[in-house]
């Protein structure tokens, strides 16, 4: 396309020529001969610093908000809002390629990847064409392919999109950040089902507060025009306000009997999770490996947004019974120990109370709870007492380590996790795969060791650096000495 083209529909000071554009980035680093750049304002960088940058790397064309240098190399298109614009322009460089298909958005503060998991799984069974774009990464015929981010920039978000499309995938399921709500990378995407999981406080470093929290995620649903569908947890508060705000038709799932979707009966263990299901006047039992209520809850989204695709109940059933394990969330890893252990991306004082009293209930209140976990540097510091609070509560023995610490100085992360702990049960072992090993180490026949934060990613960031590290190589190098 041409930059006039691109820029035709758009408001805009700056004369756009007919040169042809055959990228758009807002990273310099990416720019290469024949790419638009749009500079864009981030949380660590502002892209307007590197403009001249992308101009010697070979930009023909820039997009900014007018903070630019003047130049007579290539035109510099000015506009009011350079995210906005991105999203419009990629969308329409890479044909718009999700009117072509049929799009489930799913957001809320835990539950999105798994929920993703499930649908996309539900879908494959239902010999429904189907890719996903998420924490795990880009899902496409050809494999997984890791992002690095829940929900990407516009121009990733419309170019993955546009790979599906033109190897004939028609479903796409996707996790939608508030980040991404907020800073505008999915304005372009064409929704066609939209699913709320619950709102509990995260990410209050960049919201600030629950309200804008909650109005991040309601832009999604407010976004859908009445032929649309929002699919949203009856069992949450804020699901609860979300039909009174939008235009969208609204389904309901939760164990509350009054939603559409509830369990008429169901029974939770260690092993499996089996309900008897009902919608409307359809009924069918499942017996699903995923375990814990917050699961059951995570299965009745997915067979919500199911069945309003029109998925057989049956075919549903059978996804159900034979869902693998979802990446990194409650998934138990085979170890030469004794006890059991299981690795969780549980990073939330909510997801963590989920999470112990979902494992407390399984066990039967029997096992000796074993936690290691940390806290992530550069975020939301308010949480972590309250992680350790939590913790201490359920647990017999804490192990406190290092989770991604990026730029943060670790003493001060450990010294705020601390401040939440009442007990003398814990202690601090900086090392990751040492921490876990020590805890293994520590062991009996009855004991629930949970490794928390990470679940299957392979990094560390320290500094700014991302380090090869895996807590799945740490728990299968450990051999126990006894």
């Amino acid at each position: 396309m041409t930059l006039q083209e691109l820029v035709k529909n758009i408001p805009h000071k700056g004369r756009a020529d007919n040169r042809k554009i055959s990228a758009i980035t807002y990273d310099s680093r990416k720019v290469k001969p024949g790419t638009l750049f749009v500079a864009i304002s981030g949380i660590q960088a502002d892209g307007h610093d590197f403009i001249p940058q992308a101009i010697e790397n070979g930009a023909v064309a820039i997009i900014s908000n007018g903070r630019s240098p003047k130049s007579s190399a290539v035109p510099v298109i000015q506009v009011k809002d350079p995210r906005s614009v991105m999203s419009h322009i990629s969308a329409d460089f890479y044909h718009n390629p999700s009117d072509n298909m049929y799009v489930v958005g799913v957001t809320g503060t835990n539950g999105k990847t798994s929920i993703t998991h499930i649908i996309y799984h539900i879908f494959q069974q239902a010999e429904l064409s189907c890719g996903t774009l998420g924490t795990l990464g880009f899902q496409s015929p050809s494999g997984m392919m890791s992002t690095g981010f829940t929900t990407p920039e516009s121009v990733e978000v419309q170019q993955m999109l546009q790979t599906l499309n033109a190897a004939g995938v028609e479903n796409v399921v996707m996790e939608i950040s508030s980040h991404a709500l907020e800073l505008r990378r999915v304005d372009d995407v064409d929704v066609d089902v939209a699913v709320f999981t619950n709102l509990t406080p995260e990410h209050l470093d960049f919201h600030k507060n629950m309200d804008n929290y909650f109005q991040s995620k309601l832009k999604l649903f407010q976004s859908l025009p009445s032929g649309k569908l929002a699919v949203v947890n009856l069992d949450d508060a804020y699901g609860k306000q979300i039909g009174k705000h939008i235009s969208a038709k609204v389904s309901t799932f939760g164990l509350d009997k009054r939603a559409k979707l509830h369990p008429v009966k169901y029974e939770l263990s260690l092993d499996q999770t089996v309900a008897l299901l009902r919608s409307g006047k359809v009924e069918f039992e499942i017996c699903c490996p995923l375990i814990g209520s917050y699961n059951l809850s995570n299965i009745l989204a997915a067979t919500a947004v199911s069945l309003e695709k029109g998925v057989p109940p049956k075919i549903i059933q059978s996804a159900l019974n034979t869902l693998p394990p979802v990446p990194g969330r409650m998934e138990k890893i085979e170890a030469d120990c004794k006890g059991m252990v299981f690795i969780d991306y549980a990073h939330t004082p909510d997801a963590y109370e989920k999470l112990f009293k979902s494992v407390l209930e399984l066990s039967g209140g029997e096992g000796a709870i074993k936690i290691v976990f940390g806290c992530g540097g550069d975020r939301d510091a308010s949480k972590r007492p309250k992680m350790a609070a939590i913790a201490e509560q359920f647990a017999n023995d804490i192990f406190v380590t290092n989770d991604n610490p990026r730029t943060e100085n670790q003493t001060e992360i450990f010294s705020q996790i601390l401040s939440g702990f009442s007990r003398d049960i814990h202690q601090v072992i900086p090392d990751r795969k040492e921490a876990i090993q020590t805890a293994m180490q520590s062991m009996r026949d009855d004991s629930i060791l949970l490794i928390l934060g990470k679940g299957r990613e392979n990094f560390q960031m320290m500094g700014t650096e991302k380090v090869k590290y895996s807590d799945i190589e740490s728990i299968k190098n450990f051999t126990n000495a006894d």
